[in-house]
């Protein structure tokens, strides 16, 4: 099971990582850079940063963990099918007035939401958290304003 678990989170990374089609940022002109609106969780310390560009912003994916085997991926203006295949499981309070999809199951979870411009989609990507677990980290991490 733990392999599995392992497998589904390896291929959301990956899917979520896909190099978009379409033409390079124009010479001279200056992309937006995503930033990732992740705080890290206290006891989790960062594993790397990733930067894809697109045709008019530079998405970028953040990652952490907390040496207990868990790992927080955050997500900003690249785009990717997060929690594809994985059963729905709610909608979280990003801020008041807005939502954002919950997926997973058992230890592997995935939250997309939406901010407007060319930074969307926004997604955290856990494994190795219960829901609950998972919401909490949200909360600490500034990205869910209430519980779900």
């Amino acid at each position: 099971m733990r392999l599995a678990i392992a497998a589904a989170l390896a291929a959301l990374i990956l899917s979520a990582c896909r190099v978009a089609d379409g033409p390079e940022v124009a010479s001279g002109s200056t992309p937006t850079v995503c930033d990732v609106t992740f705080k890290a969780p206290a006891g989790f310390s960062a594993l790397d940063t990733f930067h894809e560009e697109y045709a008019d912003h530079i998405g970028t994916r953040i990652g952490f963990e907390d040496g207990r085997g868990r790992e927080v991926h955050a997500f900003a203006g690249i785009p990717g099918e997060f929690g594809e295949g994985m059963p729905a499981a709610g909608e979280l309070e990003i801020s008041p007035g807005r939502l954002g999809s919950l997926s997973g199951a058992d230890r592997v979870w995935v939250l997309e939401w939406a901010e407007g411009g060319p930074c969307d989609p926004r997604a955290a990507l856990g494994n190795g958290f219960s829901r609950e677990g998972f919401i909490a980290l949200l909360q600490e991490a500034g990205i869910v304003a209430g519980s779900g």
